[in-house]
């Protein structure tokens, strides 16, 4: 069933004005836009590459009206066929992190799914000054499934192998590729915090008499970075 899972992969790639929009990093509001408002959409780029040496199926999905990319990525993976003897690796790419609803999906996945092996790199962190929402990344690290900031090699490697480079891009690739790694920075020193908090409360569930450091909580002072998902519900995910 292989060849018949590449075959469906081939379909457009991301345009180099869409990967510029849309994999933005630096943080903004709305009222400060300069020029035409675009909403930020969640988009997700995978690969997947069989450890027997084949060639890697690669793909993309954005959201749809209900049905957010996280699941329409696991629809297509389940409905490939994979040989469940062999091993496969998998990145994702995502503009936004998953929202509680899809982390679970995903654990419940990659559960099923023991022959892959899951990587998710985020854009952005959604919401993550929310409980909820740090909870799902949580989540997904207990489900063994790493989720990390994209830097520069990330962003590298999205640009090279899921965008169109038919046409020169209205901007300097390298400059681009620079600034989003350098933006990331700060977005990474958000979910380390995240993970230490995890960390502290694991910690403390192992010491049950214990408090102070293990009561600590996130700062709910939200980063403008953070704060924006074009002011959408989490049902409304775009």
């Amino acid at each position: 069933m292989w060849p018949e899972a590449q075959i469906r992969n081939v379909m457009p790639l991301l345009t180099a004005e869409t990967f510029s929009l849309q994999f933005n990093n630096r943080w903004r509001r709305r009222r400060q836009v300069k020029g035409p408002y675009y909403p930020r959409r969640t988009y997700l780029c995978y690969q997947l590459t069989p450890q027997n040496g084949s060639m890697p199926t690669r793909g993309y999905f954005e959201n749809e009206k209900n049905r957010h990319a996280e699941i329409c990525f696991i629809d297509e993976i389940e409905s490939m066929g994979l040989d469940k003897t062999q091993c496969y690796e998998v990145t994702c790419y995502l503009t936004w992190s998953p929202c509680p609803s899809c982390a679970q999906k995903l654990a419940a996945f990659t559960k099923a799914q023991v022959h892959l092996n899951l990587r998710i790199f985020a854009s952005r962190l959604y919401y993550h000054w929310r409980s909820s929402y740090q909870k799902g990344l949580q989540l997904l690290w207990e489900s063994q499934i790493p989720v990390e900031v994209m830097g520069l090699p990330e962003f590298t490697d999205c640009w090279e192998n899921f965008v169109d480079h038919g046409k020169p891009p209205p901007f300097n690739p390298s400059e681009k590729l620079q600034e989003l790694g350098e933006k990331s920075r700060s977005i990474k020193r958000r979910l380390e915090k995240i993970k230490l908090l995890r960390r502290l409360k694991q910690k403390n569930h192992l010491n049950p008499g214990g408090r102070g450091c293990g009561e600590q909580r996130l700062c709910h002072c939200t980063p403008a970075w953070g704060t924006e998902r074009d002011s959408v519900t989490h049902t409304q995910k775009s």
